[in-house]
């Protein structure tokens, strides 16, 4: 079983700062008080996504460790979950009313991160994301993309809207070089740096994994060798429930505990359910989560980890976990290549046989892979901390140090 290696992820408290004066619908400092910055964020929070939540954490984490006293406004699918979860306010993100008189009053859009400008899982939600940040631009605001991975662009409205749009943003943080040399290829010209994803920028403890052991042993599992597995409905889900309950049988019967993940319940489960079913050996289905800390500490509790949600694989990543992406999506393949753990299986041509020989492999090779892993994680984690470094320089309008960059003047 991996090493005890977990992330802290301690509740998000509300953040003071200098008192306002506020009426008509707007708030202001006091005479002679400097007001802290505000920065309102969008992306895909308050759909109970545990991926997107973990990275909420991370950037506020990071946005308020690097600006002292900073104001955060998140657009919220359930708002009032999200200000109660994450110490800050939260805004019902479907008000156009709301957003605009918050931006009145913020001195940044921070848009990101994840996968946001995209168009693989529909046409529609790329335009809420644009719109949101001409809203901002329209507002005389500063914009930010922020630790964003950006397409598949497959749409002309889209490759069009994007260029158009972000071109005119004030900052660009992208997670992988792939996707600025997406932006590139679009034309656009704003300011871009290569960082990493916001989630690794959390840090690992050598705390136990006591809640981890506690959640695969309240379904039955964690006796032995395990496998955590995490799937998410898409086109090729039918032959996927076949490959995936294959594999699960043969681990079964070899010594493993298969565990399936849902880091989206109402989402995964359905699928994860299906293929437990055509198991004729048993395969555990996690139960109880709470949060992604949660998904954080089993994801640490595993051997080896098989994934098609991106976090999970970073989750696992994390605690030095080696992992296996299933490649439904670009960013899947390009993580892997940035921890070295590459490539991604191809959905339409994977077997049973092919994963379950890459997880004997990975499991055979033990702690010096995993160590090897952890080297890659660390620089990672050091790039994820350039998003807010950059965020800080953008709005003190000061040049950013050298102990803040990298090679080449990347992150």
């Amino acid at each position: 079983m991996a090493g005890p290696a977990r992330v802290r992820a301690a509740p998000l408290a509300p953040h003071a700062g200098a008192a306002k004066v506020c009426g008509d619908g707007a708030c202001r400092a006091p005479a002679g008080v400097l007001m802290p910055p505000k920065i309102v964020v969008s992306g895909y929070y308050g759909f109970k996504n545990s991926g997107d939540e973990a990275m909420l954490y991370a950037i506020i984490g990071a946005l308020r460790a690097r600006i002292p006293g900073v104001e955060i406004v998140v657009l919220s699918h359930r708002p009032r979950e999200t200000a109660a979860e994450f110490g800050v306010r939260a805004i019902p993100r479907w008000s156009p009313l709301h957003l605009w008189r918050e931006l009145g009053t913020a001195d940044l859009l921070l848009s990101g991160g994840g996968s946001l400008l995209q168009d693989i899982t529909g046409p529609f939600s790329i335009l809420y994301y644009l719109g949101v940040i001409y809203l901002a631009q329209v507002r005389g605001k500063k914009v930010c993309l922020y630790g964003q991975g950006v397409g598949p662009l497959r749409l002309f409205h889209s490759r069009w809207l994007t260029r158009r749009i972000v071109s005119r943003v004030d900052l660009v943080t992208l997670r992988d070089p792939a996707s600025r040399e997406e932006l590139e290829r679009l034309g656009v010209t704003a300011p871009m740096y290569v960082t990493a994803d916001p989630v690794l920028g959390l840090s690992p403890t050598a705390a136990e994994v006591s809640r981890g052991r506690e959640l695969l042993a309240a379904v039955g599992a964690g006796r032995r060798r395990v496998l955590g597995i995490s799937l998410r409905p898409w086109t090729e889900a039918p032959r996927l429930v076949q490959v995936v309950a294959a594999l699960g049988d043969e681990l079964s019967r070899t010594g493993w505990d298969v565990v399936f993940v849902p880091m989206q319940e109402q989402k995964d489960l359905p699928i994860i359910r299906r293929v437990a079913a055509r198991m004729r050996e048993k395969g555990f289905v996690l139960t109880g989560i709470r949060g992604f800390q949660d998904l954080m500490a089993v994801a640490a509790c595993c051997e080896v980890v098989l994934g098609m949600r991106l976090h999970f694989l970073v989750f696992a990543a994390l605690a030095g976990v080696p992992v296996i992406g299933l490649g439904y999506d670009p960013k899947v393949h390009r993580f892997l290549q940035q921890v070295g753990m590459g490539p991604a299986e191809d959905l339409a041509a994977v077997t049973a046989a092919r994963l379950e020989a890459r997880v004997r492999e990975l499991a055979a090779r033990g702690e010096t892979l995993r160590t090897a892993l952890r080297a890659r994680v660390d620089a990672l984690h050091r790039q994820a901390e350039a998003n807010a470094a950059l965020v800080a320089a953008l709005l003190q309008e000061i040049p950013l140090s050298d102990r803040d960059k990298g090679p080449d003047g990347e992150f």
